[in-house]
């Protein structure tokens, strides 16, 4: 019953049948009263067409027995029964049995008239349940006396007949009009139910977010009109979803792609979005975080924190912390954002990783600190041994020369330096471009080895070349690579033991060449290992200043061979030496 289909169907259902029994009862109803007005004329003209035939039976004298015998021929020719009232009678003499006759009194009839008067009256005594119809007619006899006629007459015959046969006509009739009716409004309930159907099935696909269904109803023109509009809103629907969702791929492209994490919280505290930098930052999963309260995840109290404050203030607020896990410095910041124009507040944290900056911060002050105290050093000398030249404290020639020779040598050194840090800066910030060409590195391994001869010979030191016979051209800048063979061979020489050996090996390795200098040193202790290519670190110090050396050797030959595409890599072992190797593309 709650089907719109139903509700219609028995609506019009009801309303027909209503309509049809108003119009039954009102029809029987007029065509009843037609025939009792017409019966009540018959009455009328029949109690008239009696007082004519009993006039001369009531003349004086009367002839009783003749008058009951005419009144019963009468009654039995018209199907009534009469009674015969004498008004002017002393005695008020009655002849017959019908209304006003005998023991019974006149009852509804019995009216006053004037003579040659009538009246017909419906209802009256009712016999065996019949209906009846009484007429009363009033009449002068020869002598002036005044008589009642009244007569009576059942319905049956005369009215109920008819009427019975046309409640007959109207019931069958009203029947067929129902199955009439029962076919309309079934027809009537589809052809409104149907295309609200398809309707609700259109807006339950658009519920389940199918939009491609389209309706096409030639039914009345409101739901016509109806299907028009739902199909325009599903038109409208799919554009505006479309372009949501275009719009949400590029923010997810945007939040994918940005360095930053960020997290988004709504007015409950509730997340609403974790991009992949984020969740990776703090080492959650992305598609369970979504949906859960910021503060049922395993997040540093420094994140809950600050979301707490955001949320309950409404204001800005900014944090940087270390997490104990991965040993990464995050810098927090969370902003409070309205919820449309009704809305609450959520907040947006944006997560970043500072570690690197830190760490170059603090590597940039150190560089500052170690740079500053490597020339500060030659400075010093040069300070001090020109001070005693000027100021009389080298008094002889050989003092004067001596001093002049140091600073020389100082000055040669803090050149070096700079020299040194200069083509550093140069490389690493790419504005030292490299000459490319095919080089055979045999030939430019000899050509370093052989330039350091003569120093190797005064050391005692015994240097042994190992270079594959195979070995391919490589693609490289060859002053550059000859600078790192000088530099890792110069390290070799100052590093190394009283008649000890460098070894210098260069083998095809995976695509690339690599190129080896051991020597047979003291070694490097495994702590000091992994910042042996930093700038101005030293494994000694104190051996490192005393020969000359700057500490930024082996940080220009990380420079100029990851310039190349290469890579470098140091192994050691204290009292057995070390070993000093790079790679470098082939042609």
């Amino acid at each position: 019953m709650r089907s719109l289909f139903w509700k219609v169907f028995f609506a019009t259902l009801l309303t027909l049948l209503v309509a049809l029994a108003t119009v039954s009862l009102l029809l029987t109803a007029t065509i009843e009263n037609f025939y009792m007005e017409r019966a009540e004329v018959h009455m009328g003209h029949l109690a008239e067409g009696m007082a004519e035939r009993l006039k001369p039976f009531v003349s004086d004298p009367v002839d009783e027995e003749e008058l009951v015998r005419v009144l019963r021929l009468i009654e039995a020719s018209s199907g009534t029964q009469i009674c015969l009232v004498g008004r002017s009678d002393p005695a008020g003499r009655t002849f017959g049995e019908g209304p006003g006759g005998g023991e019974q009194t006149p009852g509804p009839g019995a009216v006053e008239l004037e003579p040659g008067g009538a009246a017909v009256v419906p209802g009256g005594e009712v016999l065996c349940g019949e209906r009846m119809l009484n007429a009363q007619w009033n009449f002068e006899d020869d002598e002036g006396s005044i008589w009642s006629l009244y007569v009576r007459a059942s319905l049956v015959g005369v009215v109920d007949e008819i009427v019975y046969q046309l409640r007959r006509l109207v019931l069958l009739a009203v029947l067929i009009a129902v199955g009439v009716s029962l076919v309309t409004a079934f027809a009537l309930s589809r052809r409104i139910a149907n295309p609200l159907r398809g309707i609700r099935g259109l807006v339950g696909e658009m519920a389940a977010g199918d939009f491609s269904r389209r309706l096409s109803i030639d039914e009345p023109t409101e739901v016509r009109d109806l299907a028009h509009s739902f199909n325009s809103l599903a038109d409208s629907l799919q554009t505006t979803l479309g372009e949501l969702e275009r719009e949400q791929a590029r923010l997810r492209g945007i939040l994918a792609s940005v360095a930053e994490g960020i997290i988004a919280v709504d007015t409950e505290g509730q997340i609403a979005l974790v991009n992949p930098q984020a969740a990776e930052l703090l080492g959650v999963a992305q598609q369970q975080a979504i949906g859960s309260p910021v503060h049922d995840l395993p997040l540093p109290e420094n994140i809950m924190r600050l979301f707490s404050e955001c949320l309950s203030t409404n204001q800005l607020r900014s944090a940087e912390f270390e997490l104990e896990q991965t040993h990464r410095q995050l810098l927090l910041q969370v902003a409070p954002v309205r919820s449309g124009e009704e809305g609450g507040w959520g907040a947006v944290a944006v997560l970043r990783d500072v570690t690197g900056e830190r760490r170059l911060d603090h590597m940039r002050r150190q560089f500052i600190s170690d740079a500053s105290h490597e020339i500060r050093t030659p400075l010093t000398a040069i300070g001090g041994f020109a001070s005693a030249i000027a100021d009389g404290t080298a008094t002889t020639p050989e003092e004067r020369t001596r001093s002049a020779t140091l600073i020389v040598r100082e000055v040669e050194r803090l050149t070096r330096l700079v020299n040194e840090l200069l083509n550093l800066s140069r490389i690493e910030s790419g504005a030292a471009k490299l000459q490319l060409e095919d080089v055979e590195l045999p030939e430019l391994v000899q050509a370093a080895v052989e330039s350091f001869g003569r120093q190797a010979a005064d050391r005692d030191l015994r240097v042994e070349l190992d270079l594959a016979r195979d070995l391919p051209p490589v693609r490289v800048d060859a002053d550059r690579i000859y600078q790192v063979m000088v530099n890792l061979l110069s390290n070799a020489l100052r590093f190394n033991r009283p008649e000890g050996e460098i070894a210098v090996s260069a083998r095809r390795e995976d695509g690339l060449v690599r190129v080896a200098v051991r020597d047979s040193g003291p070694g490097i202790p495994a702590d000091q290992l992994p910042r042996i290519w930093e700038r101005f670190h030293r494994a000694d110090s104190s051996r490192a200043r005393q020969d000359g050396g700057t500490g930024l050797g082996l940080s220009i030959v990380r420079s100029i061979v990851e310039a190349h595409g290469g890579s470098v890599s140091a192994e050691s072992e204290t009292g057995e030496g070390s070993t000093f190797s790079f790679t470098v593309p082939i042609a």
